[in-house]
């Protein structure tokens, strides 16, 4: 029964991106998916959809990966793998970073390939198979200068190896991979580390007699050809969305033209929720934490310190109107003043981009002292996949 005069229940998602939202374009990600393909040179494609796929919407994302044909999916965490298998995608997953002993069994509940980088992990694993009297399919980290998971030195390599030839009738070894460091600025180094793997994975595939994938390019490996001999998969994350860290496609010379045609894929835009202009030299908010002058114009703007806003980036600016304007003072917990003077038709209601035309993710970064990977993680808001293919 509706009951006259009053207005259909609004869900809280969509209260909460009627003041902001990141939106994510998915024909852009479409075709930095192409990209991404002709830059691995027709290796099979695990799309990185780690840190709920970098504060962007996993369980959504994932799904249009998937529909887009990538060939598996990454994540950093079991949970992560658990939370796409209970939306329903059952393509192949790959769980990067080392989990706690807890989840060894949900790895295998949720069918998902863990990585493995001691012989402790090893034998966790193939306790839960042999339990289950299913093996266990896992991936084997190794350490070429990353320094995060998996054996740095060859004596401790070995010693993996052999838990895995131990345990070859519980655990399964689909593939080596690891993380490179410097893919995105040391070309020296990247090939340095390319070779070590190449030869890890030459080690491996002897000792366990088998024809073992490998993979090790993520997105801004792919700007070094090197990188991909001797492997079979790529790993891109953020190039997905159409993101390169400043200055990583020039210091890879002549083979950055490989990631030209990536097109951005994400935007961030909040609502202008009040206008005030000052009369008195006064102060704002609280501590007056800026100093005011009578005649400035201040927008207050949904988007604060709850969504990732900080008070240590006081050069923070967003577009409105097509004029950049700068942040006054600091930010609250759910909105922040900006200086407005300089745009007389500012309206409430008006959205102010923050990402998006005319102004960059790496635009926001660097105000924000921010990487791509942190700014998108900490940008905490609804997301809103705009697919023209479902409309």
């Amino acid at each position: 029964m509706t009951r006259t005069g009053v207005a259909p229940r609004e869900s809280p998602a969509r209260l909460a991106a009627a003041r902001l939202a990141k939106t994510v374009a998915a024909d852009a990600v479409r075709h930095n998916l192409g990209v991404l393909r002709a830059a691995g040179e027709g290796r099979r494609l695990m799309a990185v959809v780690k840190g709920d796929a970098y504060g962007l919407g996993a369980p959504a994302v994932a799904r249009l990966l998937v529909a887009s044909g990538v060939d598996a999916l990454a994540v950093d965490t079991a949970a992560e793998g658990a939370e796409l298998r209970e939306h329903g995608i059952g393509t192949p997953i790959l769980v990067m970073d080392v989990d706690v002993a807890d989840t060894a069994a949900a790895c295998a509940r949720y069918r998902l390939m863990p990585a493995v980088a001691t012989p402790e992990q090893v034998r966790r694993h193939g306790a839960v198979a042999r339990r289950q009297g299913t093996p266990a399919t896992v991936w084997l980290r190794t350490n070429v200068g990353f320094n995060r998971f998996g054996p740095r030195e060859d004596p401790e390599f070995a010693a993996v190896l052999d838990a895995l030839d131990e345990a070859r009738t519980a655990v399964r070894v689909a593939g080596v991979f690891a993380h490179l460091s410097s893919s995105g600025r040391d070309h020296r180094e990247t090939a340095e580390q390319a070779g070590t793997f190449r030869s890890r994975v030459a080690r491996a595939r002897a000792a366990l007699g088998s024809p073992l994938d490998a993979s090790l390019a993520a997105t801004h490996g792919l700007l070094h050809p090197g990188t991909l001999r001797g492997t079979d998969w790529v790993r891109p994350g953020i190039g997905l969305y159409g993101l390169l860290q400043p200055g990583s496609r020039e210091s890879a010379g002549p083979a950055g033209a490989r990631l030209d045609g990536l097109r951005p894929a994400v935007s961030v835009r909040a609502r202008v929720l009040e206008l005030v202009t000052v009369t008195r030299p006064e102060g704002l908010g609280y501590d007056r934490s800026a100093a005011l002058s009578p005649g400035r114009r201040l927008a207050s703007v949904a988007i604060g310190f709850s969504r990732g806003v900080t008070g240590t980036a006081p050069a923070f600016s967003g577009l409105l109107h097509g004029r950049s304007c700068p942040m006054v003072g600091r930010p609250g917990m759910d909105c922040t003043q900006f200086d407005v003077t300089d745009v007389p038709d500012a309206r409430p209601g008006d959205w102010m981009t923050f990402i998006g035309p005319g102004r960059t993710a790496q635009d926001a970064g660097a105000e924000l002292g921010l990487s791509l990977y942190e700014l998108l993680a900490t940008l905490r808001m609804p997301v809103h996949l705009d697919d023209p293919q479902t409309l």
